[in-house]
């Protein structure tokens, strides 16, 4: 059984205080849908540690004033765009994927610690406005779909 598509759009100021609040948008999303405690949770804290490590881009930016972060549930997988305007860099955690192959780190968000908590990862950089996407499958089957 299909359901209808929805899309909400949550605007992040520069205040890091409002990260917990739109993993929680993210969380209460993934319920929804019937994603698993587990997945939840990893996905609400990728989505966390991306704002966190992208709100600081934007300071001296006078281009953008924050993050537009877009939480998107479709019949197979929830995604989640954060959004800014700025100038194009590497994407949040694609840059170091390589050195942190070889080892972990605690202190940045990195390539390999999202392959590991979100499916796919995109990037796109055009006009000004950096996007990455964070999207997360559902398994099929587990809850009536």
């Amino acid at each position: 059984m299909t359901r209808e598509h929805s899309r909400t759009v949550l605007h992040l100021s520069r205040d890091d205080r409002l990260i917990a609040a739109v993993g929680g948008a993210v969380a209460h999303f993934a319920e929804r849908v019937g994603m698993e405690d587990v997945a939840r949770n990893l996905l609400t804290g990728a989505l966390e540690d991306l704002c966190r490590q992208t709100l600081p881009l934007l300071n001296g930016n006078e281009d953008g004033d924050g993050l537009d972060v877009a939480i998107e549930d479709f019949d197979d997988r929830l995604q989640i765009s954060v959004e800014h305007r700025g100038e194009a860099q590497p994407s949040v955690g694609v840059e170091s994927f390589i050195a942190e192959c070889t080892r972990e780190s605690d202190h940045r968000l990195t390539g390999v610690h999202l392959i590991r908590t979100v499916d796919r990862v995109e990037y796109d950089a055009r006009n000004g406005s950096i996007r990455t996407t964070l999207v997360k499958y559902l398994q099929l089957g587990t809850n009536g779909r």
